[in-house]
């Protein structure tokens, strides 16, 4: 079963039993919807009561899991376990000048215990370019307000937190649970990062980390694209998926066993492994100056394509890669073959990945 199923099976209140892996997915998933400004303070309306607007919680969200979300809202509707979940402290906070997405929103699960949930990536291309900017900067302006946000949620609040997100939202748990003051973060239970990308450098060694990494939980699908990028020294359990390549980053996609958990894997697989060791190394072979250079002119093409949202390359797509290669044209000389032989490195390196596993493979069959 998936979510859903999973949402439709676990009757048992969060007062019995606690909150999990599954259940932090399910909370990450509703970080996506459109809550209203009631839903601003501090937690009153139930999930029960906030489902009877299906279409008002969907608008702005995914197209593409309309229907998979009101399946999923559906179902928490009539669920003794979710339904008396409590709503509240939902932020947005959107910049085009300075490439910002955020919101987060806060679930009561019962008395003295409430899960901060961090929307991910989005339909955004700013939200994709800043999952890119985290190669270039030790701190992106979403993670310091993903940390203002934990500490201004946890002053008004009292009891134990726990802490989730899909994707970027996964990579906001892990930064705001990690530099928040030692008096909140002694009241956090539990972090849980759904597939969401690493850190440029150094913060797995940090102190502050390791005071909390006991607590912090990853969970990647076995194909994962998106997890697997700036991994670094983390520790991640992996989850069957039904789903192939980048799709299986939808958590629609993912396996739960029963409802203490997710149907595991001994590992991801070859493809996965070799992104992020190819990505890994090509990123290690160029000084921040260059990378910043690739990075900002790659989506200056994907810009000069006029698209403002992922789902805007299914609308005539011939036609905006031709934009896109008139854009990469007209680029400066230097930056064109910065672009060309960086994407030529990548795929060197994937490749030769690819076939090092393969190899490794052969030789055990031997």
């Amino acid at each position: 079963m998936n979510i859903i199923g999973y949402v439709k099976e676990n009757k048992s209140t969060f007062d019995v039993s606690p909150l999990n892996e599954v259940d932090s997915l399910v909370f990450a998933e509703l970080a996506y919807f459109s809550f209203s400004r009631a839903e601003s303070r501090a937690p009153k309306k139930t999930l029960g009561e906030l489902t009877e607007n299906i279409d008002g919680l969907l608008e702005n969200t995914l197209s593409f899991l309309h229907k998979h979300n009101a399946r999923l809202l559906k179902a928490i509707h009539s669920s003794p376990r979710y339904a008396p979940v409590k709503v509240g402290y939902f932020r947005v906070r959107n910049s085009n000048e300075k490439d910002e997405r955020f919101a987060a929103v806060t679930f009561q699960l019962a008395e003295n215990l409430y899960h901060i949930s961090y929307r991910g990536t989005g339909v955004s291309l700013i939200g994709w370019k800043e999952n890119l900017k985290m190669s270039l900067m030790s701190v992106i302006p979403t993670q310091r307000i993903a940390l203002k946000y934990l500490t201004d949620v946890a002053s008004k609040v009292q009891g134990g937190l726990t802490i989730g997100g899909l994707s970027k939202g996964g990579n906001l748990s892990v930064y705001s649970a990690t530099f928040a003051p030692e008096e909140i973060k002694s009241r956090i239970i539990s972090v849980f990062n759904h597939d969401g990308p690493g850190f440029k450098e150094g913060i797995f060694e940090d102190p502050r980390y390791l005071e909390i990494a006991d607590r912090i939980h990853k969970t990647v699908p076995h194909d994962s694209i998106v997890g697997m990028l700036l991994t670094a020294s983390q520790v991640y359990d992996v989850v069957e998926s039904s789903g192939v390549s980048i799709g299986q980053h939808d958590p629609f996609t993912w396996i739960v066993k029963d409802c203490s958990g997710f149907k595991k894997l001994a590992k991801t697989t070859r493809a996965s492994k070799a992104t992020d060791t190819a990505v890994t190394s090509w990123l290690a072979n160029m000084d921040d100056s260059t990378r910043r250079k690739f990075v900002y002119a790659v989506f200056a093409i994907v810009e000069g394509s006029g698209a403002t949202e992922v789902g805007d390359f299914m609308h005539r797509p011939l036609h905006k890669i031709r934009l896109m290669q008139k854009t990469y044209e007209r680029l400066d000389p230097a930056d064109k073959q910065l672009i060309a032989h960086g994407g030529k490195q990548l795929l060197t390196l994937w490749f030769s990945e690819i076939f090092a596993f393969a190899r490794k493979k052969q030789n055990k069959k031997c």
